[in-house]
């Protein structure tokens, strides 16, 4: 049977009354205590861990541990960290050491319990980012009982849920070439500018520009100058490897953690590519990265015919639909920019879709690491409203 949740204050002390001093005097009393995670809470995955000190002017550090290791210290507010614990279904202890300046040391513990299940079940965690909205607005209201997940036919329990900020890493892909140029390449890459102007301390960003070749690639990084130092300096040139530089962007993604997103900007028309959007289609689905599509092509082009010595208008046809369904496939949608200004507002708003995801996190009952892909749905208890997620998953 799993321990159930439980916070201990090792060491409980009463704070002194009276006003807060500038300068802490000799003998403050110094307490601390875990905020979150919250207590009876599973954890897996990449967590953030938060405490709370008083009083703070007489803190000279928190140290934060996890199962006995030290996973972070900090000297001044707020007292967070990020760590993973791992997917396995496990009790973990964390307790937080607070070093007051006199050099008093007290201590707070929390016990996450593991999930109980009745028969072991090797299976790894199954985590969906869920977008629900009625209208066009998101809908953000929504608890645990409202969901209900369906993996090839069966019902699952969902075992872990959580609302708002997830850790993101976003490879953002941008098509420099020569349809972009002049005034478009540079309100495209205002947009992807404005991406990482908004994200977190605790994300990660990359911005690619290609066209018929790779043009600029940043590491990832969450600080958006060097994310977007030299980018004035690409010029828009060449035809279009689209399928070539989504795989790059892909297999870029492979080692990051946290949630995986591609936004790609571009009209959606590929004319230099070595690989087919097949082979893009088949790592997306291994990757389960979540894809965002920003198309600056006209809706009223989007069917017209096309051909080129590399290729006829039917692969040109069947390449731009595979395209559109393997990015509603995974869990992401298509912003169609009726005019290329739009590009900043439709990140922006990319964004704060993101933050407001729901997560949900299941073990799937059928579990056989054949390599088959298992068709997932999410449905929720109120009518009306819109669920949007990835269709499946490969079971390896």
């Amino acid at each position: 049977m799993a321990t159930a949740g439980v916070l201990l204050p090792i060491l409980m002390l009463v704070p002194a009354s009276g006003t807060c001093q500038t300068a802490p005097p000799t003998g403050t009393v110094l307490d601390v205590s875990l905020s979150s995670p919250s207590p009876g809470q599973p954890l897996f995955g990449e967590i953030e861990i938060s405490a709370t000190a008083y009083p703070k002017e007489a803190v000279s550090s928190l140290e934060f541990f996890v199962d006995g290791k030290s996973v972070g210290s900090v000297n001044s507010a707020p007292f967070t960290v990020r760590t993973d614990v791992g997917q396995e279904n496990l009790e973990h202890r964390i307790v937080v050491k607070a070093r007051g300046l006199s050099g008093n040391v007290v201590e707070a513990l929390l016990i996450s319990p593991s999930i109980r299940v009745d028969e072991e079940v090797d299976a790894e965690l199954q985590q969906l980012y869920v977008t629900v909205s009625r209208g066009g607005q998101r809908v953000l209201d929504l608890g645990k009982e409202d969901f209900t997940i369906v993996d090839d036919g069966n019902r699952e329990r969902l075992v872990t849920f959580a609302r708002g900020d997830v850790r993101l890493t976003a490879a953002i892909l941008i098509d420099s070439s020569v349809s972009m140029k002049g005034e478009r390449l540079r309100y495209a890459l205002d947009g992807a500018t404005s991406f990482v102007d908004g994200i977190k301390p605790t994300d990660d960003a990359s911005i690619i520009l290609f066209s018929d070749r790779l043009q600029h690639l940043t590491p990832f990084s969450n600080e958006s100058a060097f994310l977007t130092a030299g980018l004035e300096s690409v010029a828009a040139t060449g035809g279009t490897s689209l399928n070539d530089h989504l795989y790059l962007a892909l297999k870029t993604l492979e080692h990051q953690q946290g949630r995986r997103v591609i936004l790609l900007l571009s009209d959606g028309i590929d004319s230099h590519s070595t690989l087919r959007m097949a082979e893009v289609a088949w790592l997306a689905r291994r990757s389960r990265a979540l894809i965002y599509w920003l198309s600056t092509l006209p809706r009223n082009e989007a069917n017209k015919s096309r051909s080129s010595a590399w290729k006829s208008s039917i692969t040109y046809r069947a390449e731009y639909q595979k395209l559109t369904q393997m990015v509603l496939e995974t869990g992401g949608r298509i912003v169609t920019l009726e005019k290329i200004e739009d590009a900043e507002l439709a990140f922006r708003d990319i964004l704060a879709e993101l933050r407001e995801q729901y997560v949900l996190g299941y073990y799937p009952k059928v579990s056989k690491g054949d390599g088959e892909w298992h068709r997932v749905s999410v449905r929720v208890r109120q009518s009306g409203l819109h669920v949007r997620t990835r269709g499946g998953y490969i079971d390896y």
